[in-house]
């Protein structure tokens, strides 16, 4: 019986939920390598929107109270999705595993328009969307990993796809947007993906440049992002921590081509399955086409590349691959590479039999059902209070710890505000996300330490007026202190724009602008 549209993307729905049904089976959360962390980053991105930052950069609450620019540097898009379900009042554990199972379906309905645009065959796209849905690598990220933010570039990324081969500026723009968005560094090679997908299928230079111009358009309007954060992550201690992350983390080449349908210790690499998954495989050697096939075959062979010690010296000598952190994180090319592979496989005649398609996508299915029930197990969060206060910086490798510190503090302050010098009392303290405000008594000049993490965009104003901050005396390391002459003064210390950060404002709201009205004037289709 054939089924209908509807009823094909309802299935779609169904299957992607599968996997996560343990999830929904207890109260407890998954254990997860990042799962804690992501509970504490969306209790502080909840209460940055809610404090008044429309796109978060500060997190006040964070490292003891003395804040740390977390936002102006990690992915948002996961972090979105979680407040509205935090706004309801489903808590942070449910939201975690909402959130997560969302991006599942996502990916899911995304690939199957996709895959229905550029096959023009609801069978294939099917067979491919489950392949997509249930690569062993995607179940990792999720099940074991918790990787909020790359499980959203699976989400974002066929969208981007759909608009491109419907030739759809408007559509190619957004979905690109949010997938730079959804991670710091997996969101380039899927947006490389990208670029070179539209090059390799565009049937004119004409097509091309329209291409090109749609996948600027979301450069542009996810500038606000990603322009500051490169250009400010030299104040960071980033670099410094992370440069040798990587040589730990080369997966053996058995490793990625053995089935391992029972996460193995023998075929772990630092704990991850790297798997790229025997029916993958399968569809990757025995897919054939003309242009098509050179665009798996060349992205795999690099992928397989920077996934191998010989690639170290590139590692070493190359920042933006050492913000990829762990090679085996290119594992997610095959993830892509494959599930395209698998709608070549397609063509062949004995998959098009019923007993064999449907045999195939069930084996598909059934190969990951380990992973299904986190191989980890769950852990009890008894008290969700303690992430709402959390009093660490949830990263790893100093990607957020400013250099004018001495690393992340390790005790609260004795309060807000504290006197370094002179005769004075200082009264009515009220400390919001990015603004603090107090009244200051003096009989002397005086300097004052609010003791907040000092980034650029910090700005004090005693009465109105802006005075000098300082944030290297060797007394209060990074943090920001200023002088406030005899008197009774009114003290406002607030978190603002940079030079970098207001030009990628106008960039984002100007290309907003600009595709709304083409939406509106419906000029996004191109030919």
């Amino acid at each position: 019986m054939r089924l209908s549209v509807l009823h094909q993307y309802l299935l779609i729905v169904a299957i992607s939920l599968l996997p996560f049904i343990p999830f929904f089976t207890t109260n407890d959360i998954p254990h997860t390598h990042d799962g804690p962390v992501h509970l504490a980053r969306m209790a502080a991105y909840y209460k940055a929107i809610t404090g008044g930052q429309i796109l978060p950069r500060w997190a006040s609450d964070l490292n003891y109270g003395y804040g740390m620019p977390l936002f102006n540097f990690i992915y948002h898009t996961p972090y979105l999705v979680s407040v509205p379900f935090i706004s309801l009042g489903l808590g942070l554990v449910n939201t975690f595993k909402v959130v997560l199972a969302l991006s599942f379906v996502f990916s899911g309905i995304g690939m199957f328009m996709f895959s229905r645009e550029f096959w023009r065959n609801d069978r294939i796209a099917f067979f491919a969307t489950v392949f997509y849905q249930f690569a062993p690598f995607r179940l990792v990220e999720t099940h074991v990993r918790g990787s909020f933010g790359e499980a959203y570039t699976y989400a974002a990324f066929p969208f981007v796809l759909y608009g491109i081969v419907r030739k759809n500026i408007f559509i190619t723009a957004v979905a690109g947007a949010f997938l730079i968005l959804s991670h710091n560094s997996v969101s380039l090679l899927f947006f490389a993906l990208a670029a070179t997908f539209a090059f390799v299928t565009s049937k004119t230079w004409r097509v091309r440049v329209y291409q090109a111009g749609a996948l600027a358009g979301a450069l542009a309007l996810s500038a606000t992002y990603w322009l500051p954060a490169i250009v400010e992550r030299k104040f960071t201690y980033g670099d410094l921590f992370m440069k040798d992350v990587f040589q730990m983390h080369f997966p053996q080449l058995y490793q990625l081509f053995i089935p391992n349908f029972t996460n193995a210790p023998t075929f772990l690499t630092e704990g991850i399955s790297v798997q790229i998954g025997i029916f993958h495989v399968i569809a990757l050697f025995f897919a054939r086409d003309k242009t098509l096939w050179r665009y798996i075959i060349l992205w795999s062979l690099i992928a397989l590349f920077f996934m191998q010690p010989i690639s170290s010296f590139l590692w070493r000598y190359f920042p933006i691959l050492r913000q990829f952190q762990f090679p085996w994180r290119f594992l997610s090319i095959f993830v892509i590479m494959t599930t395209l592979a698998s709608g070549l496989l397609m063509r062949m005649r004995v998959f098009q039999k019923p007993l064999m398609y449907c045999g195939t996508l069930a084996l598909v299915i059934v190969s990951t059902l380990y992973f299904w029930n986190p191989p980890l197990g769950f852990d009890t969060v008894s008290d969700e209070g303690f992430y709402w206060n959390y009093p660490l910086n949830t990263t790893y490798y100093g990607e957020t710890d400013v250099v004018w510190s001495a690393g992340p503090h390790q005790s609260y302050p004795p309060s807000p505000i504290q006197v370094a010098s002179g005769d004075t009392i200082v009264t009515n303290i009220e400390k919001r996300s990015t603004q603090h405000t107090f009244q200051v008594s003096s009989t002397t000049e005086s300097t004052i330490v609010d003791n907040t993490q000092y980034f650029p965009g910090w700005r004090a104003y005693v009465d109105g007026t802006q005075v000098p901050i300082e944030f290297q005396d060797i007394n209060w390391r990074g943090l920001i202190t200023f002088s406030v002459p005899p008197g009774q003064h009114s003290v406002r210390v607030a978190f603002g724009h940079t030079p970098v950060r207001l030009i990628a404002n106008v960039v984002s709201v100007s290309t907003l602008l600009f595709l709304l009205l083409i939406w509106v004037k419906k000029k996004y289709f191109y030919h």
